[in-house]
Parts: structure tokens; C-alpha cells; sequence
């Protein structure tokens, strides 16, 4: 008999959990579908204002295209050679402004903590060359390695990725407990 109970309650505890858990369609969500967008701005100076600015945010992208450049490096991937493990490595990546803008870096970061770029953040000139450079820690890194670079720019696209693989050679120091 207590089971039969406990059965029941069980039905009408779960019964109950289904019931509360159904999506509800609220007033507002039916009430906001009806709503027509230019009675609203024409009543309500913030709606009017929020308006406006949503479609200077549409203007600023397409000003923003017209105001890009491009980017163009020798390789999709360079090649640092080896190197042993602990070793810090650093190279020179060059790259090309191939638009007809000044090309403006705002922002260069590796794709793990082992990488670290650096790079002039002035203007480049149109068709002129610049450099980054890459510093690579291959501490704890032993075996072969691809990492990536990634930049920022007025570019379209506004971000470019260009990668480096090396060989990491394991040290021949002996590894202890406090190495």
C-alpha cells in the first residue's frame, strides 16, 4: 500500500515538474509583435535616439570598408628550423601593405604564451614593407611545434593569421625532480 502511494506522488510530483517547466508565451512577447516601429518612434524621443544610433553603427561599418587596407605576407607558414628545448628563438616575419591605405597594426598576439610578437605601431605606407617580430620559448616544448600569430588591423578582414612551425630538440640535461 505505502508503495502504491509513494507511486502516486511520484506521478503527480513529476506531473507537476513537466507543467511548471512549459515555455509560457507572456503578454509583452504576443503585445511587442503587434507594435508598429513607426508609431513608437514617432511618440518616444529615446526609441527615436536608440534608432538613430543603430543606423550610424550601420553607417561606421560601411565608412569602416572604405577606410581599410590590405595585408599580404610571403608564406601561410614560415619555417624557424630547430632548436633545443629551452632555447629562446626570435625571427623576423615580413609583411607587405598591398592596399592603398596606410596600414595601422592594433594589436599582435601569439596563439600561446611561448609566443610573443612584436611590431611598430605606426602607420605603414602603402606598398612599403614592415616587420614583425616573433620570440618563441621552447621550454617544455620539445618535439615538433606550429604556432600561430594573430593580427589585427584595418584590414578587411580586420584580422589576419599567419603561423611558424620548429622542430624542438629535448634537452640533454638531465631532468630531476626540481629541474
Amino acid at each position: 500500500m505505502k508503495n502504491l502511494l509513494y507511486f502516486f506522488i511520484s506521478i503527480a510530483f513529476t506531473s507537476f515538474i513537466f507543467i511548471q517547466c512549459k515555455p509560457k508565451t507572456s503578454a509583452s512577447e504576443t503585445a511587442s509583435s503587434n507594435i508598429n516601429k513607426d508609431s513608437v518612434l514617432a511618440n518616444n524621443t529615446g526609441f527615436k535616439k536608440a534608432d538613430s544610433m543603430t543606423n550610424v553603427l550601420k553607417q561606421s561599418e560601411e565608412e569602416r570598408l572604405k577606410n581599410v587596407t590590405s595585408i599580404k605576407f610571403d608564406k601561410e607558414v614560415y619555417d624557424f628550423g630547430e632548436c633545443t628545448e629551452g632555447d629562446k628563438i626570435t625571427k623576423k616575419i615580413e609583411f607587405t601593405n598591398t592596399g592603398k591605405l596606410p596600414l595601422v597594426i592594433t594589436q599582435a598576439y601569439g596563439s600561446c604564451g611561448c609566443t610573443v610578437p612584436k611590431y611598430n605601431k605606426e602607420p605603414l605606407a602603402p606598398g612599403k614593407k614592415g616587420q614583425l617580430e616573433v620570440q618563441f620559448d621552447s621550454k617544455g616544448k620539445a618535439g615538433a611545434n606550429t604556432k600561430s600569430i594573430i593580427i589585427e588591423a584595418n584590414t578587411n578582414p580586420q584580422v589576419t593569421t599567419v603561423s611558424f612551425s620548429i622542430k624542438v630538440n629535448e634537452s640533454k640535461k638531465k631532468k630531476g625532480w626540481f629541474n
